[in-house]
């Protein structure tokens, strides 16, 4: 890319930026190098305040492997950008003013404008916290198991041991349990990447610096980063938060993670999620051969993915083009086989809920399931 393309994208960025901040009467600053963007309502002091992260995702690349009999592995997904919520408050004396909606749809028109194709949230199993993102088009995507320590193998006295740097016997034979180590972290987020990429169809990539930065928040809430060794092998990992209990478990083989976590109660819902943009999106949804779907989708804030579409897949991805109320009052038989709103529709992606049950829906490539942990990047 030439300098004087460098600088026409930056300039039409910062004319898009603009817009969005005299649309929504918002202030939009951009730090880290555009990795956190925050979006702010400030007249003599902060009123309310709303920030993006960024974070790259793994995406499965479908159909990854047919014809190919050897497990997924990184060479089978794509690299995504996302964006997740990572704090939204307003000061109490400026609440019920329509402050956080007017930061909302900002930043959901600049992600769609920025060409990012998800939006997260961790918005927890509150029905509040569900109900004021649902207004927004979000769709809880995942639920996180919570786990407990098996202390039959693993008390808290074998952690607090371990977390002073002791290499741990278990009941086991040659099976120890280790802190992580800064010279561990490398291998580690190889060996948690390739996990996850044989089971899931969109996590947050890890990565040595993500290691080094969780260990240090684990660190200062009083818990630590661990793995379960045999023989100088990684079977698993785990994060310890201290009085918050188990953040993270990932084995190789699920029967080891049963033997030394047991689940403390059903799964949670956690993660809410929405498209952005669309385009971006399908551009990665592909299907077992040529797909079309007269598809009706409701969109509170965005107002290009709400409308009546005719959705095209293939085996290289897929895409989405309106159909004109013109088109549709000349062709009664333009009806849509579903309709459903863009959070279901995000949810119905990721295989947490289904749209319907056809040939069409059935033969779809979805990118599910989904493993977010609460911590993204």
């Amino acid at each position: 890319m030439s300098i004087d393309q460098i600088i026409g994208e930056r300039e039409a960025q910062r004319e898009m930026i603009g817009r969005i901040e005299m649309e929504y009467d918002i202030n939009i600053i951009q730090m880290d190098a555009d990795k956190q963007v925050v979006f702010e309502i400030q007249k003599e002091e902060v009123q309310s305040m709303l920030q993006l992260t960024s974070c790259i995702a793994a995406m499965r690349r479908i159909p990854s492997s047919v014809g190919v009999k050897r497990l997924p592995c990184m060479a089978d997904i794509e690299r995504v950008g996302l964006d997740r919520i990572s704090a939204a408050s307003t000061r109490t004396a400026y609440r019920r003013k329509g402050f956080m909606r007017r930061l909302m749809s900002g930043a959901l028109e600049y992600q769609n404008q920025m060409r990012v194709p998800l939006c997260l949230v961790e918005a927890g199993n509150t029905a509040a916290a569900a109900e004021f993102f649902s207004h927004f088009g979000f769709h809880y995507i995942y639920d996180r198991p919570c786990y407990e320590l098996n202390r039959a193998y693993i008390s808290e006295e074998m952690l607090r041991r371990a977390a002073e740097g002791i290499c741990v016997p278990l009941n086991i034979p040659n099976v120890t349990l280790e802190m992580v180590t800064q010279k561990d972290m490398l291998s580690l987020a190889h060996f948690v990447n390739a996990k996850l990429c044989r089971n899931y169809g969109l996590f947050v990539i890890r990565s040595a610096a993500y290691y080094e930065c969780f260990q240090q928040e684990l660190q200062r809430d009083g818990g630590c980063l661990f793995q379960i060794m045999e023989n100088g092998i990684r079977k698993g990992c785990f994060a310890w938060g201290g009085a918050s209990g188990i953040r993270e478990v990932i084995f190789a083989e699920d029967a080891d993670r049963e033997r030394y976590f047991g689940l403390r109660e059903n799964k949670r819902p956690a993660v809410m999620a929405r498209i952005t943009n669309m385009s971006e999106m399908l551009g990665h949804i592909s299907g077992n051969g040529k797909i079309t779907i007269a598809i009706r989708i409701i969109d509170p804030v965005i107002a290009e993915n709400d409308g009546l579409f005719r959705w095209y897949i293939d085996g290289n991805g897929s895409h989405m083009e309106r159909v004109e109320q013109a088109d549709q009052a000349q062709d009664s038989s333009i009806r849509p086989e579903v309709t459903t709103t863009i959070g279901e529709f995000t949810a119905f992606i990721f295989e947490y809920i289904q749209l319907k049950r056809n040939v069409k829906f059935d033969s779809i490539y979805l990118s599910g399931p989904i493993w977010i942990n609460e911590r993204y990047s």
